[in-house]
């Protein structure tokens, strides 16, 4: 017993016979597990499962077969095992598989294994990882399963004559009624990303054949469903995409040497599509599995073959494919997959070994700078822009970057010397011209690639630094201008327009009037529209501006206005003299005399028109 066992519960026990080991119990003895000088030889590797939290509990379960099957569990990520179940159980015959609850981690812990006791089929699971297990039997060997949750699994058979699926919701208490699946033995069974929605189910069999149920399992109908043979050959691995709710992709492998890797979208494909072209001769996929990054992933049976690695499965144009086998001991022969975030489990077969892929490079490369849309970047040196760098940020395990440029997004036919390879995380682009916008991205291309990165664009400047426009009015220091006064500046060619800034500060912090962006000035002369305040010293400057960049700011001029009550003195000629203007008298008596003529005027012709009405009047009979 441990020193500490009331607190701890921790004990030792050291056993003989089949299966013997120095055992440990964690519970003060109601459950052991053995840990050391275990009894037991493990010559292949049967089944694995990983936990969908293996990021944080570093929890993996693995299946062997040494004379008798053992399960076995790590919570370390494979440098410590202990047995938790094994055949040397009294009345067990066989363990044949092993599955975790698909969200297993801190909160729920349930598993589920496979295999048969006196004969009969047999699922036990555990709701604490292993330490305690249920048995409960099952309706038929089992050929193929999945478990759906702690409570859901689906479970395939073959009674001879069909391929027989069944399905329990409350961990096999019970079963439905069988849905028949094909004339032959299933070989997988994968859920929708989004079975909890869509009750979607994907089957292969060992003879060529895909179905597909969109009703829980209830209904089947063959992929192609107008299909009257086997669409492909041999057992039949199948996945969904990541993003099956969407683009309603399948994928589909066989075993059979040289088949590869097929591609079917539902209610859009009419026949399956080979989409990797890079399988190795006579490869065999014995995993496929596609990760929630999109990144599809097969191993390849073949001695050497590795891993067959795609980061665009969807792509319409042909997806790229990439074999990965760095790292690989000769004569590695890779059977099964498993996954978990990015990384990945198979087994050697030939080595006998459990080997681990850790993909870093499924995320695209974060850039830097320049930042998106940046506008003047780069000094002009003899009519060409020379001094512009790409900077990113490096990704995890990458060895080695592409860079591209070009005038659009499309990337379909980039320019000569617009790419280059680099081990860095910057680049030196060639000389570019001046005013123009260009777009560029980004990808990891050893020891594999990563997706690309967004695409950003930056607009070389116009000129250099010193190339600006020249203030002229108001000048630099120039005082009693007027309250609107008239702005005056050199013109820059190129320029589309001009941006003006005016404040009464000299870091622009609050600006008085910003004709910025849309409403900058059309010309390179512009009189205010705002009424500045009298006796007041402002501060202005101004750039060009283009469609695709624009100029540096002009130096600052200062000026100051007007006092209140005060106009700008107009010039005077210094010849010819005007004349003396007349004395105020004299120029009142003028202004005089005019009002009494017109007055005496407006008289005399109201008279005249009186006179000859009354000469009217008197002549009418």
């Amino acid at each position: 017993m441990a020193p500490d066992f009331a607190g701890t519960g921790q004990a030792y026990a050291a056993t003989s016979g089949n299966g013997s080991a120095v055992s440990i119990t964690r519970d003060g003895g109601i459950t052991w597990n053995q840990v050391g000088l275990i009894d037991s030889e493990i010559s292949s590797i049967i089944d694995l499962a990983v936990s969908s939290g293996y990021p944080q509990d570093n929890s993996i379960f693995m299946l062997t077969w040494g004379g008798q099957h053992s399960l076995w569990r790590s919570l370390n990520g494979g440098s410590n095992w202990e047995r938790i179940f094994s055949a040397f159980l009294d009345g067990v015959d066989q363990i044949e598989r092993v599955e975790l609850y698909p969200d297993y981690g801190d909160d729920r812990k349930t598993l589920f294994v496979t295999g048969s006791i006196d004969g009969s089929p047999t699922i036990w699971r555990s709701e604490d990882g292993g330490q305690n297990f249920t048995e409960r039997s099952a309706p038929l060997s089992i050929d193929a399963w999945a478990v759906a949750d702690d409570e859901t699994l689906f479970i395939s058979g073959y009674d001879g004559s069909n391929g027989l699926l069944y399905y329990s919701r409350n961990a096999g208490l019970s079963y439905s009624a069988p849905a028949i699946v094909g004339n032959q033995p299933l070989n997988s069974i994968v859920l929708s990303p989004d079975y909890d929605r869509d009750d979607t189910i994907l089957v292969g069999n060992s003879s060529g054949w895909v179905y597909l149920s969109s009703d829980n399992g209830t209904w089947f109908e063959p992929v192609p469903a107008d299909a009257t043979s086997p669409p492909l050959k041999g057992n039949v691995l199948v996945a969904f995409d990541a993003e099956f709710a969407t683009n309603e992709t399948v994928y589909a492998a066989s075993d059979t040497a040289d088949e590869g890797i097929y591609r079917f979208i539902i209610g859009r494909s009419t026949s399956w599509e080979q989409i990797d072209g890079t399988l190795p001769t006579d490869g065999m996929v014995s995993g496929l599995e596609t990760a929630t990054s999109g990144t599809l992933y097969a191993t390849n049976a073949k001695a050497d073959g590795g891993i067959e690695r795609c980061l665009n499965p969807t792509y319409t144009l042909g997806p790229t494919f990439e074999t990965v086998t760095r790292g690989l001991d000769d004569n590695a022969t890779l059977m099964g997959l498993w996954l978990a975030g990015n990384q990945l489990w198979s087994m050697d077969t030939t080595n006998n070994r459990l080997l681990s892929y850790h993909d870093t490079l499924t995320t695209p490369v974060s850039l830097v700078s320049p930042a998106d849309k940046a506008p003047g970047i780069g000094t002009i040196n003899s009519d060409i822009i020379s001094d512009v760098r790409l900077d990113w940020e490096s990704l995890s395990g990458a060895t080695d970057y592409c860079w591209q440029i070009d005038y659009d997004t499309d990337f379909s036919s980039v320019p000569g010397g617009f790419e280059g390879d680099t081990e860095a995380s910057s680049a030196h682009l060639p000389p570019l011209n001046p005013a123009t916008t260009y777009y560029w991205r980004v990808r990891a291309t050893g020891p594999v690639l990563s997706p690309w990165s967004d695409k950003w664009s930056f607009t070389t400047s116009m000129g250099s630094e010193t190339v600006a426009p020249e203030p002229y009015a108001p000048e630099a220091g120039a005082t009693g201008v007027p309250t609107r006064p008239v702005f005056q500046w050199s013109a820059i060619a190129g320029a589309d327009r001009y941006e003006l800034i005016l404040a009464s500060d000299n870091s622009f912090t609050n600006p008085v009037i910003a004709r910025l962006g849309e409403q900058a000035l059309p010309t390179n002369a512009w009189q205010c529209e705002t009424e500045l305040d009298y006796g007041t010293t402002y501060y202005w400057k101004v750039r060009a501006v283009s469609s695709e960049s624009l100029s540096a700011w002009s130096a600052t001029y200062a000026f100051t206005t007007e006092s209140l009550g005060t106009t700008a003195a107009a010039p005077t000629p210094a010849s010819p003299s005007p004349p003396s203007p007349p004395p105020a008298a004299q120029t009142d008596m003028t202004d005089w005399l005019i009002y009494l003529g017109v007055a005496l005027l407006v008289t005399m012709v109201a008279l005249l028109a009186t006179m000859i009405i009354l000469v009217v009047r008197m002549r009418r009979p």
